[in-house]
């Protein structure tokens, strides 16, 4: 990919899953990376596994759901390495997958808080910078949970809904300033996370083996995608978040 070497990279949620696997993806194309995550152990797994390939990290604790906590986890990136070209926004948590009427006040909350305001706000205290800078990319990781209604609950639903429309309007509001913001809607990609969702008989098991893939997704499936989005090669991609589903929303 054209321009990621050298770049500066905060990736949140990368001490698993698909922002791990992203942030490997980006430093093995030369990038530096900053990996945050609510697990401070788990994101220095991550920045272990970048130095023993060659490639240079740093290991940050943050709580995107947090104002004070994102603000100095920015502080601490533009510190060390001068300023931040590429944010990923990946952090994001699931609720208790009940119908809208079951499902409690503080497992809406909970999920709004990291799903949703934790992009706000780490795009809120990152595009200062970038503003300075004249650039920067911001990459939201939504899902195709953001396009239609599925099994993952009204509380990720509408979280992930909301990121779209946070994708476009940041897009709307900075493009011409240098920022150029965009979306990626992973289908169910083989995680930590949805490991009870991927076994035979799992909730998504239908849906996604009848997709024309036929197959769930894998973490590296969505690094490449990341490492296209947030390189120069994708300069005229503003403001849309791409499915990477197996094309399992196409129906």
């Amino acid at each position: 990919m054209q321009g990621l070497a050298n770049k500066v990279c905060l990736i949140t949620g990368a001490g698993s899953g698909l922002g791990r696997a992203s942030a490997l993806a980006l430093a093995g194309s030369g990038s530096r990376l900053a990996v945050a995550d609510i697990n401070a152990e788990s994101a220095q797994e991550t920045v272990s596994m970048i130095d023993s390939s060659g490639g240079q990290g740093m290991a940050i604790h943050v709580d995107v759901s947090d104002s004070t906590s994102v603000q100095l986890m920015v502080e601490a990136v533009e510190s060390a390495y001068g300023g931040i070209d590429i944010l990923v926004n990946n952090a994001g948590v699931v609720g208790e997958l009940k119908p809208l009427h079951e499902v409690s006040e503080e497992s809406w909350d909970f999920v709004q808080s990291v799903d949703m305001k934790g992009v706000f706000l780490c795009s809120k205290f990152t595009i200062p910078g970038m503003l300075k800078r004249g650039k920067g990319v911001i990459i939201n990781v939504a899902s195709v949970s953001g396009f239609i209604a599925s099994k993952t609950g009204v509380e990720y639903t509408a979280a992930k809904h909301g990121v779209t429309g946070l994708t476009k309007q940041t897009a709307y509001d900075y493009g011409h300033l240098g920022i150029r913001a965009v979306g990626i809607g992973p289908g169910v990609i083989e995680t930590p996370l949805t490991a009870e969702w991927t076994c035979e008989g799992g909730p998504f098991h239908e849906l996604t083996t009848q997709a024309p893939a036929g197959r769930y997704g894998l973490a590296s499936d969505v690094a490449k995608l990341v490492c296209f989005l947030a390189s120069d090669d994708a300069d005229f991609i503003h403001g849309h978040t791409i499915p990477i589903d197996g094309g399992s929303v196409i129906r």
